[in-house]
């Protein structure tokens, strides 16, 4: 016996089921008696018309004295079973005469069968070939994937009668609604030779395949093991591990023979190959920072419906709509690389090669399966699978080394502010020798600075606002003359209000000069629809001090009904407690502080605040201080302590926390300005 690849690639669909060299005839067959030309059988002559056929299940119908000139003459593929003359029961015969030119001589024949079913091969009344259990029933049948090509030899020069009992009462659809057989004669070495080669070159292709995406797999997973913040190793190695994972699983099925077997494989092929889809689409989500929208859910809900349907499909039926499922969310990957692009993301449009590769070749495997288009399956293999792995691996390693380049150009920033700290230290010990003459006018600049301070709280509110649906605490505590923290409120003519909490670097002078800047940007420009857009406004008139150490950390946020909108530029996070359930959550905007880097985007978020909700807003001076150890309160502790006091009123948790923060400190010091705003939505 001689073990027969089927072709290759049954990604989507089960084409695997019939070989290269057997999907097309290499001779027209149309004849009722065929004369098996000896140049004719080295390639391989496919008997796939002209078959008489008997519907149901009669022994002797496998004898050559049978007077069959009244059977009606059908293709045995059974495309069209419904419209087979005398009817398809799940069982019938088939019979077609064959002739051995006298001068092809003695020639070592063979038989290969590609069928749905199952089958009983006769040669002159003679069985000679039995491939799985024909019967009527669904329970006797066992419908098999023939793995090797049977021996027959005829006498040149007479007509042999070839009959072949066929059952697929199981009722198995493979691809282009094929539901019976096809049957090849050709000589045996020549079908020998196309089988081993078949063999080999699949058999390559595949391990190297497999290997390839395993190789990426576990690198990408021990990168993010190495770095578990780069979220996007672990769903490119998720991506290339399904891809991986759905070509090991193809191989085993091919391997097989037993079709209800080989059907739970290619249902994991199908699985497979809609985790593929959907790991390749939230990795370029993650890839481009981009959300959780409709589209995504629309896919998870389909894909789940489409899993659903596979796994309930107790036979092999055309799943088709499964490759339309993946190219269709392959094609929603490829929208966003194109909004990327438009967006100038760096290095997009190398994502976008990689998976606009992946989907034509799918598609294109897809109509090579239709037999619509001629495509070398290798070329599909090495291009539509392999571009998208390398392009996405050469997008990854220029973001590291992007990402290496800025760290560099900071740790030169830090480098140079620490030479100018040194040199700082150097004039400040050179001053002290000098500090008694310069007291009075230390005494002058302590008095400037307490003016100061009085400037800078007349800037703050002077009353609290009274807030629809909220009630509302805030507490500010400053750890110098003049410090850097600052809120403020603004209504809009909406009625909607706008609050503002920030923390300018510092304190003293250089902060109360920030805050003063800060607060009139807020004021004349509050009515800004877009909080994203208001806070970079704030940034650049901070930016146009042109003094290094003018900075801010600055979090806006705005109430419209029970609906939060926040925007933050390096702010601690907003907790959040939900009265149902009784659990905080933590909004966290990533940014950087106002000042520091031009041009910088700004993330939006909105809540939902419903009623009994409580938000909180901090500055860093409440979770940074610091007891006499030198132990910081932390966030984790902040957070506890807010889950414990939510219930309360505005006011009773502002006590609570600073409460709870004089326990903590035990007469320390505060060494950075403090502020607690609370916000509790009402009925």
């Amino acid at each position: 016996m001689l073990v027969l690849s089927r072709s290759c690639l049954a990604v989507l669909l089960l084409s695997s089921l019939t070989p290269a060299w057997a999907a097309e005839p290499q001779v027209e067959d149309r004849l009722e008696v065929v004369t098996l030309d000896a140049r004719d059988l080295a390639e391989g002559v496919v008997l796939s018309r002209a078959w008489r056929y008997h519907p149901g299940d009669d022994p002797a119908w496998a004898e050559p004295g049978r007077d069959d000139s009244g059977l009606a003459l059908v293709e045995p593929a059974l495309h069209e079973a419904a419209e087979t003359p005398g009817g398809w029961p799940g069982i019938g015969w088939f019979r077609r005469r064959v002739r051995l030119p006298v001068e092809a001589g003695e020639i070592a024949l063979g038989l290969y069968l590609v069928q749905a079913g199952a089958s009983e091969i006769y040669l002159d009344g003679r069985e000679v070939a039995r491939f799985g259990t024909v019967a009527s029933s669904v329970a006797e049948e066992e419908p098999m994937v023939p793995q090797y090509v049977a021996a027959i030899t005829l006498e040149p020069g007479v007509e042999h009668l070839l009959a072949v009992r066929y059952s697929n009462a199981t009722d198995n659809v493979l691809p282009r609604d094929f539901r019976g057989f096809h049957l090849t004669v050709g000589e045996m070495q020549a079908l020998t030779a196309i089988g081993i080669r078949e063999i080999r070159n699949y058999t390559a292709a595949m391990a190297g395949t497999i290997g390839l995406f395993g190789a990426f797999a576990i690198l990408h997973l021990l990168l993010f093991l190495f770095r578990p913040k780069g979220v996007e190793n672990l769903l490119f190695a998720l991506f290339t591990g399904s891809v991986m994972a759905l070509f090991i699983t193809e191989v085993r099925m091919n391997a097989g023979s037993d079709l209800a077997q080989m059907l739970v494989f290619f249902k994991w092929v199908m699985t497979l190959s809609v985790v593929m889809a959907l790991s390749a689409l939230l990795l370029q989500l993650k890839l481009f920072g981009r959300r959780f929208g409709w589209t995504f859910y629309l896919a998870l809900g389909s894909a789940a419906v489409a899993l659903l349907w596979v796994w309930t499909r107790p036979v092999w039926t055309d799943m088709l709509w499964v490759t339309i499922f993946v190219v269709v969310v392959l094609l929603e990957v490829l929208r966003l690389a194109v909004l990327a692009l438009l967006r100038r993301e760096p290095d997009a449009w190398v994502v976008g090669l990689g998976f606009l590769a992946l989907t034509l070749g799918i598609i294109a495997n897809t109509l090579r399966n239709l037999d619509l288009v001629e495509v070398p399956w290798m070329a599909v293999l090495l291009i539509g699978y392999g571009t998208p792995v390398v392009c996405i691996s050469v997008y990854l390693s220029r973001r590291v080394a992007r990402v290496n380049r800025e760290l560099e150009a900071q740790l030169r920033q830090v480098e140079e502010l620490t030479a100018k700290t040194i040199e700082q230290e150097r004039w400040a010990a050179r001053e002290e020798a000098e500090r008694e003459l310069l007291e009075a006018e230390n005494q002058r600049k302590t008095e400037e600075l307490e003016e100061a301070r009085q400037l800078q709280l007349a800037m703050l509110p002077s009353q609290l606002p009274r807030l629809k649906d909220y009630e509302l605490a805030v507490h500010m505590t400053t750890a110098n003359e003049v410090g850097g923290d600052y809120y403020d409120f603004a209504p809009d003519v909406d009625g909607t209000w706008t609050l503002a909490v920030g923390d300018a670097a510092g304190h003293g002078v250089h902060a109360g000069m920030v805050v003063a800047v800060a607060k009139s940007l807020f004021q004349n420009c509050r009515d800004e629809p877009s909080l994203a857009e208001l806070l970079r406004r704030i940034g650049e008139g901070v930016t146009g001090l042109h003094r290094r150490e003018a900075s801010m950390a600055l979090l806006l946020a705005r109430l419209q009904d029970h609906q939060l909108r926040v925007t933050s530029a390096a702010m601690p996070p907003v907790l959040i407690w939900h009265e149902e359930g009784e659990r905080v959550e933590e909004v966290l905007l990533p940014s950087v502080p106002l000042g520091t880097i031009a041009g910088s985007d700004f993330l939006e978020r909105e809540i939902e605040l419903r009623q009994g909700d409580t938000a909180l807003i901090m500055t860093d001076g409440y979770v940074e201080m610091t007891d006499d150890a030198g132990d910081p309160l932390g966030y984790d502790r902040a957070r506890t302590w807010f889950g414990e006091l939510a219930s309360l009123a505005p006011e009773a948790i502002v006590d609570g926390l600073l409460q709870r923060a004089r326990e903590f400190l035990a007469g320390t010091p505060l060494d950075d300005d403090l502020t607690l705003l609370v916000l509790k939505a009402q009925g």
